[in-house]
């Protein structure tokens, strides 16, 4: 395809039409020569890749380019004609139909593609961010925990998140969000969405970046320093960064924490959050190794310290150091077989952690120590194509098999006593998965029932410390028309407690502080974690329906509708809180003093007998330009570079630079084709989130009055909303998440009734500005600071609003005053980024 470059309004912009596979790009290449019979040669038509005429201002300045500097035609090739039947006349381009580079495999098409456009728009540095800002778009309410999407590199695996995750935005050519289905087509669970991220083929980038956190109510601000480097040239790909950020304590103290009766000065040696250090490191480089194959080596180190106070001590506050020192090595090769594709990722993860904790009374005891050191190495090789052609459609098959070993040492000492601990897992998987398409709405046959596939796919786990597991999972996946696509799935899978919930070394927390439910007061206990060797595995089965529509095929309005429905037998959980439904289920965990005092906890993992929810949610997605865009332009892919220079060494050999005239019309249509307006709105609906504790036990209802952690019961309802505007270098985006509110009951409280405590809705307005400077101060003539800087300002939480908890009488209790559930409230973060 030919491509062209427009600079205005200071930035220089590369745009490329796009084309449908049944478009061609009428675009002037070198003139045809004349005739033999002497007349003059046939005009060459200018049009847009929809075949209409381009504005004129702009049409003529192509013209008298390309009249100095013509474009020969090059002879097509094989793949680039990619089995089309295709043909050229002089004076155009042609442009077939093959699939856009990097894409996914198999037959789903994304939920959103975002293009460079779109990510501009939310002022984000790199993945990692872009990801936190689309969020509600990119989460999945099906999977085992909060876990992110699974992210692509240019529709293959990496080896991790690390790998990519700071890779600045500007490199991003376009990004595709995809339904959990699509992880089953690379060797993942169908629990997580897919991201794909597609980088330029060319791109380089060194970047700075400082940070100022602060809270507003004061105590604990956050400085951090970033710098990047990346380089993109083809298949090589060297990425380098390091990241610093430190915290001081942030003590009740300085949220004037009410104290229990007799400790009013508790609250200057109780740390609400730990003081901070957090350094790291972390090194890519890709390349191709041998012919047809690539490869990637990621390295990645980090420090982390924390400093806590838990309490006045006889010697002043009783401390506890948390150190965690983490390496990572991971690698991922792609290559092809024939028409078989193949992947292979290899990693390598060690994590040793250290607490040491003051115990209460005389010092000359010492300190409780404890010690975990967890070692990981995996490896997998995943392989895709498609071994049969079918009326509908090619049969995609994919199969993954892996191999992992982990060994989790733990040591902790108390007094004179010292227990050890010493477990390996080894595990050994197969995983498959097959996708039969039955009709397309381009064959004949049953084409009028549209794109219509069914899956299958089937995992076994062979672990050496539980045995064998094994999943189970079918679907299909329905397109009746081509603004419409339709997924159902049912999945069974079987999952082991980890090697931690199972052998972390115990770690005992003095003063903690907790609500007795069963007493109605709130007492500091001595909490005892650990891990829990009798942890059972869970059975979990989901199903799932959803729909995601775009109405109108001209207009950028997306609507997606999931509904999950989900069964887990003898689910893994954290130990909840101490309500007195939970003590009478697990009465072995609570120790209480002759008085009925509260006085022990041990929170160490457990099973449940069953857990059943249902949810339903659906969401909007909307994007247009803030003003008029010729037709011609609409499909452009815009490409925004810091300077000419950065745009020569990034476009292909051969583009030139077009530039139309600031405050003409054409740079006008430019303008507005760079701005966006975004709306985003989710809402997920709990049906059911019911829990059984053990046998014999009355079902509690999560969403009525039952509760497992200090947050209350289930929300209900929950609210997501993302409004955003972006033009001229500057933007804006809000976003407010609302939550209805819920309750525990059967609180003691002296009057004989059952009690309740009352947790209020909940609403948090988060605020993002920022600024490209060099688009507000000059443009192409602006000053050196100015160039590739931007500056933004966040808020979070601008309100400063707690989720408000009260009794009976209207009083919160201690344990959940507004600064333990929120404790630092608004808080201020300015960011200065500059790319070089």
């Amino acid at each position: 395809m030919a491509r062209r470059a427009a600079r205005l309004a200071g930035l220089t912009i590369a745009v490329t039409p796009i084309a449908s596979p049944a478009q061609v790009a009428s675009l002037p290449t070198q003139a045809p020569p004349a005739p033999a019979n002497g007349n003059p040669a046939p005009p060459v038509e200018i049009t847009g890749p929809d075949g209409e005429p381009l504005p004129a201002e702009l049409r003529q300045r192509i013209e008298a380019d390309l009249r100095t500097n013509p474009i020969p035609v090059p002879a097509p090739t094989p793949s680039e004609a990619n089995g089309a039947q295709t043909s050229a006349t002089p004076g155009e381009v042609v442009v077939t139909g093959q699939r856009p580079r990097g894409s996914v495999v198999g037959n789903i098409p994304p939920q959103r593609t975002l293009t460079p456009l779109d990510l501009r728009a939310y002022g984000t540095n790199d993945i990692g961010e872009l990801l936190q800002a689309i969020a509600p778009q990119v989460s999945s309410i099906q999977g085992r925990d909060a876990n992110g999407p699974v992210v692509l590199l240019n529709g293959k695996r990496v080896s991790s998140f690390a790998e990519i995750e700071k890779i600045p935005t500007e490199a991003i050519e376009r990004m595709e969000v995809f339904p959990e289905e699509l992880a089953l087509k690379y060797g993942y669970r169908a629990d997580q969405k897919v991201v794909n991220v597609v980088a330029y083929e060319r791109f380089s980038s060194r970047l700075a970046r400082v940070s100022y956190l602060v809270p507003t109510e004061g105590g604990r601000d956050t400085p951090g320093i970033n710098a990047n480097f990346l380089r993109i040239w083809g298949d090589t790909r060297v990425n380098v960064d390091a990241d610093y950020a430190r915290s001081g304590y942030l003590l009740e103290s300085e949220r004037d924490v009410v104290q229990l009766a007799g400790s009013a000065d508790a609250g200057r040696s109780r740390s609400l959050l730990p003081a901070s250090q957090r350094l790291v490191l972390n090194g890519t480089v890709s390349g191709t190794v041998i012919d047809g194959v690539s490869s990637t080596l990621n390295g990645r180190l980090e420090a982390t310290d924390l400093r806590s106070l838990l309490g006045p001590g006889s010697d002043g506050p009783l401390r506890r150091d948390l150190d965690t020192r983490t390496a990572h090595l991971g690698t991922t090769s792609n290559g092809a077989i024939g028409s078989w594709l193949w992947t292979f990722t290899g990693n390598y993860d060690r994590v040793a952690t250290d607490t040491d904790t003051d115990r209460p009374g005389d010092a000359a005891i010492g300190r409780d120590a404890a010690r975990a050191v967890n070692a990981l190495a995996n490896a997998d090789l995943l392989i895709s194509g498609s071994p049969l052609q079918l009326p509908a459609g090619p049969l995609s098959t994919s199969l993954r098999v892996g191999g992992e070993t982990r060994d989790f040492t733990g040591r902790s000492r108390r007094d004179a006593a010292e227990l050890r601990t010493d477990l390996a897992r080894d595990r050994a998987s197969v995983q498959a998965n097959l996708d039969l398409p039955i009709a397309s709405r381009r064959k004949p046959g049953l084409d009028w029932l549209g794109d219509l596939s069914v899956n299958a796919n089937g995992a076994i786990q062979r672990l050496s410390d539980a045995g064998t597991l094994r999943t189970v999972g079918y679907g299909v996946n329905w397109s009746p028309v081509a603004t419409v696509n339709v997924i159902a799935s049912l999945t069974d899978e079987e999952g082991a407690p980890t090697v931690e919930q199972l052998g972390a070394p115990i770690v005992v927390t003095p003063n903690a502080r907790v609500f007795d439910f069963t007493r109605g007061e709130v007492v500091d206990v001595t909490r005892v974690f650990g891990g829990n060797p009798t942890l059972r595995a869970d059975d979990r089965r989901v199903i799932k329906l959803g729909a995601n529509v775009r109405p109108w095929t001209s207009t950028d309005l997306n609507v997606s509708v999931d509904f999950i429905d989900t069964r887990i037998d003898d689910p893994i959980a954290p130990f909840p809180i101490a309500t007195a439904a939970i003590e009478a289920a697990f009465p072995e965990r609570f120790t209480r003093d002759a008085g009925g005092r509260l006085i022990r906890i041990d929170g160490s993992p457990l099973n449940f007998e069953r857990a059943d929810q249902q949810q339903l949610r659906w969401g909007i997605n909307f994007t247009r330009p803030l003003g008029p865009v010729p037709r011609t332009m609409q499909n452009a892919n815009v490409r925004f570079v810091s300077s000419e220079a950065d745009l020569q060494r990034s476009l292909p050999p051969g583009a030139r630079v077009i530039m139309p005239p600031p405050g003409s019309a054409a740079a006008k249509s430019f303008e507005n084709l760079s701005s966006r307006l975004t709306l985003s709105l989710y809402h997920t609906w709990r049906l059911e989130d019911e829990i059984v504790f053990r046998r014999g036990v009355p079902v509690l209802d999560l969403l009525d009055g039952s509760a497992v952690d200090g947050r209350g019961g289930r929300a209900r309802h929950g609210l997501e909303l993302q409004a955003g505007a972006f033009k001229r270098g500057l933007g804006a985006r809000l976003t407010v998440n609302w939550q209805s509110g819920t309750g525990i009951d059967g609180v003691a409280d002296g009057s004989g009734d059952p009690g309740r405590l009352r947790f209020a809705d909940y609403t948090v307005v988060n605020i993002d500005l920022f600024a490209n400077l060099a688009e507000r101060f000059g443009g192409a003539s602006a000053p050196g600071w100015a160039k590739g800087t931007r500056v933004s300002l966040s808020v979070v939480n601008a309100f400063n609003k707690r989720l408000r908890v009260t009794d009976n009488t209207g009083a919160t209790p201690i344990s959940f005053q507004p600064a333990y559930l929120d404790p630092l409230g608004r808080l201020v973060n300015l960011t200065i980024r500059k790319v070089f």
